[in-house]
């Protein structure tokens, strides 16, 4: 039997009390999302604040060449938000994409602004989604400069092998910046180490 999605988010999100959920339960929805659905284009206003209770959601940017630049995932049990409209408060400059059949527990980040004010915990929440997603952008730089694609790879491997096993490899090639031809190479000298 599927848990009720209150009690999900009691027993999924860190700190949050029953008292916070029935605070932001009035700006939340449950989202689902087909497989290779966007849900915020460039251009979006997008103010919104996602937390993943299954899935995996894709952020890439669309080159005008037409090539796509995988920036990051996200999965299960995280938080996510367009970062340009939650820290910049301007448009979003990407796409976001679920990877295989996604569900999102969504709320505008004004509403959880609103309930820091009335609660320290989700006060503290939200300073850990900035800290979180601070901490994912800062991770993917210092990784593109001091390790070579293989060694980003088995980083990811060893971070979420689960989760990788879901994503098509040409969007892990992208992720990586290389091709998914020298994606394949690195899988078989790994396989050939083992």
């Amino acid at each position: 039997m599927e848990q009720n999605p209150k009690e999900f988010l009691i027993n999924n999100v860190p700190g949050i009390t029953k008292e916070d959920i029935e605070i932001l339960w009035p700006y939340t929805k449950l989202r689902k999302f087909k497989s290779g659905e966007i849900y915020i284009k460039p251009g979006d206003n997008n103010r919104k604040v996602y937390f993943i209770k299954s899935g995996i959601v894709r952020v890439y940017h669309l080159s005008n060449s037409g090539t796509e630049k995988t920036i990051l995932f996200h999965n299960k049990k995280s938080f996510f938000g367009n970062y340009d409209g939650i820290i910049h408060n301007r448009p979003s400059r990407y796409f976001y994409q679920s990877i295989g059949e996604t569900e999102l527990f969504e709320l505008t980040y004004d509403a959880v602004h609103l309930g820091s004010q009335q609660s320290l915990t989700i006060n503290n929440l939200r300073a850990d989604m900035f800290l979180a997603m601070i901490g994912i952008l800062l991770n993917n730089i210092e990784d593109f400069v001091l390790l070579n694609p293989e060694e980003r790879y088995q980083k990811h491997l060893e971070e979420n092998a689960k989760a990788l096993k879901k994503v098509p490899s040409k969007y892990i090639a992208s992720l990586l910046g290389i091709t998914p031809v020298s994606l394949s190479r690195i899988k078989r000298r790994l396989l050939k180490g083992n």
